[in-house]
């Protein structure tokens, strides 16, 4: 195979022409590495200003006015807010389906469990570039941080239980990650203190 550039032509058929096409390609790889990797960085920083830069959720318009680049709900987006709503209320999503479609919009029920666990409705961006960070969007919000953590049956508040929750232990690394041979369960850890060494055991009753 011969790749024949239009503005750059190089005869290929000899050492010489192929060698400086493959030189011309990783100059242009290097060029659109380069590229990438300062698109990336502006995309990180806008995400880290709250700004969204990629494609935004259904139920969402761009708009620019006087040069500035705003996102608001569209009419979709105002149906969804429904669909919240009636989720809030412990609505099955097959009737929520069903009401959105008598109102003119038509969508499938795993779209549906998207949109509502999608965080970006509440006004909360989650995004790979951010690296596990959460952002407090500039966009419009949908609903409410409360009404999404509701739908979500998500509960904020620390257990009442008494149960205390010790820090992972440094001299354990490997807690949690090995398993018994016998029973398939991962090891805990614990220390004798009159040697001050640790130990890893299995973590079933009698094994």
């Amino acid at each position: 195979v011969h790749v024949i550039a239009v503005t750059q032509p190089v005869d290929t058929s000899n050492a010489n022409g192929i060698l400086f096409q493959d030189m011309q390609q990783i100059f242009s790889r290097w060029d659109n590495e380069q590229r990438k990797q300062n698109a990336i960085a502006g995309m990180k920083t806008k995400f880290n200003k709250g700004e969204w830069v990629t494609l935004t959720p259904m139920g969402y318009d761009i708009i620019r006015s006087n040069g500035l680049r705003k996102i608001v709900v569209n009419e979709e987006g105002k149906l969804l807010k429904k669909a919240f709503q009636w989720k809030g209320t412990g609505m099955k999503n097959e009737q929520i389906l069903a009401n959105l479609k008598s109102l003119g919009l038509n969508i499938y029920k795993q779209k549906l469990t998207k949109i509502l666990s999608n965080p970006f409705y509440c006004g909360i961006m989650c995004h790979g570039l951010l690296e596990g960070k959460v952002i407090e969007g500039n966009h419009e919000k949908l609903i409410s941080h409360e009404l999404f953590l509701k739908v979500n049956a998500i509960n904020i508040q620390a257990p009442k239980f008494g149960v205390h929750h010790s820090k992972e232990n440094e001299e354990l690394p490997l807690k949690k990650f090995v398993t018994c041979a016998d029973c398939g369960k991962p090891f805990t850890g614990y220390i004798v203190k009159k040697k001050k060494i640790y130990y890893y055991k299995c973590r079933t009753t009698g094994c």
